[in-house]
């Protein structure tokens, strides 16, 4: 009888959960027996994901919710027969607003990431001035570029919408999505799309509501979707961490292995793969999947092989941190007519957005309550991460109560931190990927999947970790 083979993978977040899943489903549809050993050194699964159940509150300390744009979330959901648990952002607001010159004011309808599509909202709003606005319309008489290749955020958004553009929207509604700083984010790495819409359509606006009438005609084509329509954002009833704990269930307690942090990967002498722990236990594997941070990877790397460990330590990462606060409704004059608001840089705030979390989501707070999510830190102002919760809170407080007039304290507050937790695709990312894969390509049954590489939200991160199981597998069978 054929010793089963055995697979290793290296962190527990949504990517590792979600190889781990892949594999789990591949032995059971070929009736074939492996060994799965999920390694993480917290002592809970889910990485990023957490959702703590402080009742009658619903706190997510991470990600709080996922695009439906992007397929592979909303698939393996319904996989795992969850989809009757999804949650559409709340109907009784919509929209963002942007903080600017001491006042809030609501992004205006029809802006898609930062590219204008209807005119009428865009010209009565008072968030960009009239010179920005007649920048921002140039937009379709500014000629595309010629050289091929990357460029940064910031490169792009001046030569094609301008300053005031860059500064009031792209920095904190693109930027934002990495917490990055746009005049190093690459372009290619982060949002290709608006490259490639610069190519097709002469500029973005055009590229803009081509993809729209492209969409809409896509839409009707397809046969209409079961249940009910999905919206752009989308979350789950008892939050996020459900996803996790599902996932935990189908591999089986037996696989994952919580507190238990690795030291070094190498090759071992039968063809494989030696796994050592820092309590100085080892196992060994016919396959290697790494989800880590890419630091974290760097470190596993570093005795035998060095030139990937220098690569992957190449590859910059940020903190951040989410501050949670419970506020009885009373106590807040704005009306929240929307899901809360982002913080230009230029503004010069200590907070980067707002999430009005029980606004946006329902299940998230009682009756007559708002539960508030305030981000913190990001590229520009990392140092504030390090401070103490209460220090945190008090600043969180005194930027609410210039942003929004809200005076009395909060009646709960939960922190979470995120040290380097947040990669940064700089110029140069997608070369130093192909350089990174060259190398694992050379060694048999290694694969590196999760945010530092393709992809930072939790589609991408599932899909990655999906597609190294099905790389791993295909490779042992």
């Amino acid at each position: 009888m054929m010793t089963p083979k055995k697979y290793a993978i290296i962190g527990g977040g949504i990517t590792g959960l979600a190889a781990a899943y892949e594999l789990t489903q591949k032995s059971r549809q070929t009736d074939t027996p492996i060994k799965i050993e999920l390694f993480e050194k917290a002592p809970e699964m889910g990485g990023k994901i957490i959702t703590k159940k402080d009742d009658p509150y619903l706190i997510e300390g991470g990600p709080d919710c996922f695009i439906v744009e992007k397929p592979w979330a909303l698939q393996l959901i319904k996989e795992l027969g969850l989809e009757g648990e999804l949650l559409n952002t709340s109907s009784q607001a919509t929209g963002t607003f942007v903080y600017d010159n001491n006042a809030l004011h609501r992004l205006p309808e029809g802006v898609m990431m930062m590219v204008p599509t209807k005119p009428i909202p865009f010209i009565l709003s008072k968030l960009i001035s009239w010179p920005g606005k007649i920048r921002m319309a140039c937009d379709i008489l500014v000629p595309k570029r010629k050289e091929a290749g990357d460029e940064t955020l910031s490169s792009f958004v001046r030569r094609r919408l301008g300053k005031e553009a860059l500064d009031k929207l792209a920095e904190p509604l693109i930027g934002g999505i990495h917490a990055g700083d746009p005049e190093n984010m690459s372009l290619l790495s982060t949002f290709p799309r608006f490259l490639e819409m610069e190519q097709d359509g002469g500029s973005l606006i055009i590229g803009m509501l081509k993809r729209q009438k492209k969409m809409v005609a896509m839409m009707k084509n397809r046969p209409a979707p079961s249940g009910p329509k999905k919206t752009f954002f989308i979350s789950m009833n008892d939050g996020l961490g459900r996803l996790v704990d599902e996932l935990e269930k189908v591999i089986g307690s037996d696989n994952l292995h919580p507190d238990r942090e690795i030291s070094q990967i190498r090759p071992s002498q039968t063809g494989g793969w030696l796994i050592e722990e820092k309590n100085q236990e080892s196992t060994d594997a016919d396959a290697v999947i790494v989800t880590t941070e890419t630091y974290a990877a760097a470190n596993f790397f570093r005795n035998e092989l060095p030139r990937l460990s220098d690569l992957l330590d190449e590859i910059p990462y940020v903190s951040s941190a989410t501050v949670s606060l419970a506020f009885p409704r009373k106590a807040i004059p704005h009306p929240l007519d929307a899901y809360g608001f982002i913080v230009p840089k230029i503004a010069n705030r200590r907070i980067m957005a707002v999430t009005w979390s029980s606004i946006k989501w329902d299940h998230r707070a009682p009756e007559g309550m708002v539960l508030l999510r305030a981000f913190v830190g990001g590229a520009h102002r990392q140092e504030l991460v390090s401070l103490g919760d209460q220090e945190m809170i008090k600043m969180v407080r005194e930027e609410l109560s210039t942003i929004m007039n809200i005076s009395s304290p909060p009646q709960k507050s939960w922190v979470y931190r995120w040290m380097q937790g947040m990669p940064q695709y700089i110029m140069g990312h997608l070369e130093r990927l192909e350089a990174i894969d060259k190398i694992t390509k050379t060694y048999k049954g290694l694969y590196l999947a999760g945010a530092g590489y393709r992809g930072i939200g939790i589609p991408d991160c599932i899909n990655q970790g999906r597609q190294a199981a099905v790389k791993a597998w295909e490779s042992l069978t």
